[in-house]
């Protein structure tokens, strides 16, 4: 009301159409924001569980397979696998034996220094002979070594890459050894 009692005359209908019109506006404007993020929420719940229904893959390297035939190797350590499948070839002059490149202590793969006849983990120090046992180092077991057999077929060497040879090492003054007679047996040890 006015301030001398009179009733608000109506404005000008032109006003009142742009008042309506803005009101309008702005509703649907909030109708659209909010069916808008309605709607992209259960998108992202649809493309979430279509994800889910088919999940990721990880392709990883064969665990068991063929190296060559005994003869492609000669006597010591042999590092040509060391990077595509994770191993040494050691064979000495009884037989072959595969040693997994994998330190002992926290998993970093060793180096095969030949002028020192060691492997030595570049991260922490620890320090392996020919026969994997610790010389040095906080490592507390000795490297494993991979199951192997013949290919009756092509007498390829077949990795078994998940078998492994784990004995428990005994502290010595030398390190943690373990007897190489007691390591030198099937099917991780070849007689070559």
């Amino acid at each position: 009301m006015n301030p001398g009692g009179k009733k608000d005359s109506p404005q000008n209908p032109q006003q009142q159409q742009t008042d309506v019109t803005r009101r309008r506006f702005f509703t649907l404007m909030g109708l659209g924001i909010g069916w808008g993020g309605f709607a992209a929420a259960l998108g992202g719940s649809g493309v979430g569980a279509l994800r889910y229904m088919f999940p990721n893959v990880l392709y990883e390297p064969p665990t068991v397979f063929k190296i060559g035939k005994p003869d492609d190797y000669g006597i010591g350590v042999d590092n040509k696998l060391k990077k595509e499948r994770q191993i040494w070839v050691v064979r000495n002059e009884r037989g072959i034996y595969v040693m997994v490149a994998i330190c002992r202590h926290l998993g970093c793969t060793p180096n095969w220094f030949d002028d020192q006849k060691k492997f030595r983990c570049p991260c922490h120090g620890s320090i392996y002979d020919v026969a994997g046992n610790v010389v040095g180092g906080p490592a507390p077991r000795t490297l494993w070594r991979a199951a192997l057999s013949i290919d009756p077929v092509d007498g390829q060497i077949v990795v078994n890459f998940t078998q492994r040879q784990d004995p428990d090492p005994k502290g010595t003054e030398e390190g943690l050894m373990v007897d190489e007679k007691s390591r030198e047996v099937p099917p991780f040890f070849l007689e070559v």
